[in-house]
């Protein structure tokens, strides 16, 4: 408790700033980019410790960062009152892995409501591939599919030695990119070949699939693209289950 409130402290003195008497406080405008400014910081520092399997000190990391900011919103009530109860939510969570995400989106909320991304009205994305994010958005979320399958007891084969951690994570993004309109090509020699004769079972499958799909949904995946990628997932089964002994 004593490191979180530490860091609260540490956290709120870089956004704010530190000022002397005859300096005039801060306005709001500005106050606001300097949140915006810790909860970018914040959210790139966590997603690399929480892809290093860090997932309790990555939620930690996050909720002192909120535990600061949540007082900076009070011109903000909506926006304050969410943050406050997404904590909430978070700290009742058993697995720290849900726990960083609750906390990963008020994150994102701060930063998306103070600060949203302008978008260049001649940008129009057609494919599902770009609606993804394109490879980076791809490989996030592979990535991260990857990791809380693994901490699944009925994912935990995900983890044999014999699997190729980044070979698989290509050969698993060329196959989102094959049935999103992307530019990879995937091949079903390379995923077998990732995988390195590892007994992958259909609960195995089933609880990948179970992961990745709650991912989709959390990053607000239309249902139809939704859908068309399910189909497609479920034609990967044939290539990563392990087949039956004669």
């Amino acid at each position: 408790m004593r490191a979180r409130i530490l860091m609260a402290v540490l956290v709120l003195i870089g956004a704010v700033g530190l000022t002397r008497a005859d300096e005039k406080p801060l306005d709001r405008s500005e106050l606001d980019k300097r949140v915006v400014a810790i909860v970018y910081e914040t959210a790139v520092r966590g997603t690399d410790i929480f892809n290093k399997g860090a997932h309790g000190e990555c939620a930690r990391l996050y909720e002192g960062t909120l535990l600061a900011v949540a007082p900076l919103l009070d011109h903000r009530p909506k926006l304050q009152s969410d943050v406050k109860a997404r904590l909430e939510r978070a700290s009742k969570m058993g697995k720290p892995a849900d726990a960083a995400f609750e906390l990963r989106t008020a994150l994102d909320e701060v930063q998306n409501t103070i600060a949203p991304a302008k978008k260049d009205p001649k940008e129009v994305k057609t494919t599902l591939w770009d609606r993804l994010g394109g490879e980076k958005g791809v490989k996030a979320l592979v990535r991260t599919s990857w990791i809380l399958a693994a901490d699944d007891p009925k994912g935990g084969a995900f983890r044999e030695k014999k699997i190729d951690a980044s070979k698989l994570e290509l050969a698993l993004v060329s196959f989102v990119s094959a049935a999103a309109e992307g530019p990879l090509k995937y091949s079903a020699a390379d995923l077998q070949t990732a995988l390195g004769g590892a007994t992958i079972t259909d609960a195995d499958f089933d609880a990948l699939t179970t992961v990745m799909v709650d991912q989709l949904k959390k990053a607000k995946v239309a249902d139809a693209d939704l859908a068309a990628l399910g189909k497609a997932w479920e034609g990967a089964r044939k290539d990563i289950v392990a087949k039956p002994k004669n």
